[in-house]
């Protein structure tokens, strides 16, 4: 696991991100919370970095760096690529 998900600072400014199999069956349980609509954001839109993930969830960059992380942890989402800085 790359080592910026447990920080929301160090999420490279091009990681883009998809919605899991495991995520796809909590989008209705989170309902309506920022977490859900980050995860309906993603099952419209399909893979999408941050500034489209806030753009179709209507919540804040912000916020959607904050759960980021936790949704990846959750194993709701996956990072699909971006320049982490690891070789």
């Amino acid at each position: 696991m790359p080592f910026f998900f447990n920080r929301r600072a160090n999420i490279p400014a091009n990681a883009t991100f998809m919605l899991t199999q495991v995520g796809r069956k909590k989008v209705q349980e989170f309902s309506g919370d920022p977490k859900s609509r980050i995860l309906v954001a993603l099952e419209t839109r399909g893979t999408s970095d941050i500034d489209e993930i806030a753009k179709a969830s209507g919540i804040s960059k912000g916020t959607v760096e904050r759960f980021i992380p936790i949704l990846i942890r959750g194993g709701y989402i996956q990072y699909v690529r971006g320049d982490t800085g690891e070789e």
